[in-house]
């Protein structure tokens, strides 16, 4: 059951979204690439709130616990969370039957405070078309992070839950983009699924998870993270590779401080040696 969340199988017709011009001001030379790179990424943003959109949206659903954003995507709505991680695969986030479904937690996270939040929360959502549109509903706009530029432009993910202080708008700095499959064990969150009362997975096995998602990334990012941390996983089906069932793609992130500066862009490169799909 948790391999298959975040998998559909209806195809769409595919867009492409048009590519932005950049025009140079008359009478000043052009900057390089890495000038521009350099002064972009000392630039500072702030993150959006979304506690309100949360709030009233809460009201509807008891079974909303967060909301997620990523600038510039479709990816801006609340997530629910069940007691398994089925009832929501063709459900919206009203309860309501949908086949796109919605974002939906894994049901073995902990959303009580930003304190006891698990190490790794997990969020699934469907890619809704075969060919890997990424113009598509839901989690198939993640697949724009397999561009480079788009990757560098977009370093965070938002992603708040219910608080009742500012401590519960969180950011999340992206420190891997991957395609994988589902015999690498990305989303677990507790030692044992069938005996939650273990407790939770421990340092040393989170950064077990970090470094297998290090090795397969698509870029290598300028991001420290470690078993300590707490991250946040995204995950979607790709049939990047054919119509597998086995395939994910997967957008990991870690929790920064609440005082935490940011940028406008994220360091990164190719990886050139990742670990790929057999």
């Amino acid at each position: 059951v948790l391999s298959m969340s975040g998998c559909t199988e209806e195809e769409q017709p595919q867009t492409n979204q048009p590519q932005q011009e950049q025009q140079q001001d008359d009478g000043q030379q052009p900057e390089t690439q890495q000038e521009q790179e350099e002064q972009s990424q000392q630039q500072t943003v702030t993150a959006p709130s979304l506690s309100q959109q949360l709030k009233e949206a809460k009201a509807k659903n008891d079974d909303i616990i967060g909301w997620l954003k990523i600038d510039d995507l479709k990816v801006d709505g609340a997530v629910v969370q069940a007691e398994n991680n089925t009832k929501y695969e063709r459900l919206n986030e009203w309860g309501q039957y949908s086949w796109t479904g919605t974002y939906f937690a894994d049901y073995e996270c902990n959303f009580d405070s930003r304190e006891s939040l698990s190490k790794n929360t997990v969020i699934y959502g469907h890619n809704v078309d075969f060919n890997d549109n990424r113009d598509g509903e839901r989690f198939s706009q993640l697949l724009y992070f397999a561009d480079e530029e788009f990757a560098k432009q977009h370093p965070y993910v938002y992603f708040t839950i219910d608080g009742d202080d500012k401590s519960s708008e969180m950011v999340w700095e992206i420190f891997s983009v991957f395609y994988t499959t589902t015999d690498f064990d990305y989303i677990r969150i507790n030692k044992d699924y069938r005996n939650p009362q273990e407790g939770e997975i421990t340092d040393a096995q989170l950064m077990n998870i970090i470094k297998g998602a290090q090795e397969r990334s698509e870029y290598d990012y300028e991001v420290e993270v470690s078993g300590e941390d707490k991250i946040l996983t995204l995950s979607t089906c790709s049939y990047k590779y054919g119509r597998r069932k086995d395939v994910r793609f997967v957008v990991m992130a870690k929790l920064l401080d609440e005082d935490a500066v940011l940028h406008t862009q994220a360091k990164l490169t190719q990886n050139t040696d990742k670990k790929t799909v057999e």
